[in-house]
């Protein structure tokens, strides 16, 4: 219920600003990420969102974003390989260029909300909460490259880099980092 009254929430304030000249849209796709200093493999998950796209001139654009997006990593202990997997709501703000009309390189800030973190056994039983490890807010910064195959459709790839402890009380600094591959459809 807390995730559908903020996703409602951030909705609203997407459509708020769609009416001040950007362009909405949808955009989806897989992520591939990790934790840094956590031995284990890459936790496959996906993320899909929200965004306004405004166009400021004809080489750069600005396109805030709010995302829902699976994080964490596999990991194996002593009774077998166990998921961490961390749910966000993130809000990127990218700005965009473009060198060349279909072609855009893309950088910018993102805070992120933890809204679940579990612990997950093999095929996803024995699921354990573990919220009270983690720290409720992540910044982090992207860097992505994309194409525009159409004015409407486009598909891109992006790059997240964690700046911010997300793990309490131990030694270790942890950082979520992880790439996106998806597409986006923009509404005209």
């Amino acid at each position: 219920m807390k995730k559908m009254m903020v996703m409602t929430a951030l909705a609203c304030c997407l459509v708020s600003l769609a009416q001040a000249q950007f362009t909405p849209g949808i955009k989806g796709g897989v992520n591939v990420t990790d934790v840094s200093n956590f031995n284990g493999d890459n936790r496959v998950s996906g993320h899909v969102g929200l965004f306004l796209h405004h166009t400021i001139d004809s080489r750069w654009c600005i396109q805030p974003e709010v995302l829902y997006s699976g994080m964490g990593q596999k990991y194996n202990t002593s009774s077998g390989e166990r998921t961490l997997a961390l749910s966000y709501i993130q809000v990127p703000v990218m700005v965009q260029y473009y060198p060349v009309r279909q072609l855009y390189f893309e950088a910018g800030p993102q805070v992120s909300f933890l809204t679940s973190a579990k612990s997950k056994g093999d095929n996803g039983g024995n699921k354990v909460e573990v919220d009270n490890n983690y720290h409720k807010a992540d910044v982090g910064v992207n860097l992505g490259v994309g194409i525009a195959a159409t004015r409407q459709l486009g598909f891109y790839g992006r790059y997240l880099a964690g700046l911010t402890d997300i793990s309490k009380d131990n030694n270790v600094t942890n950082m979520n980092r992880g790439g996106q591959l998806g597409m986006y459809v923009r509404f005209h």
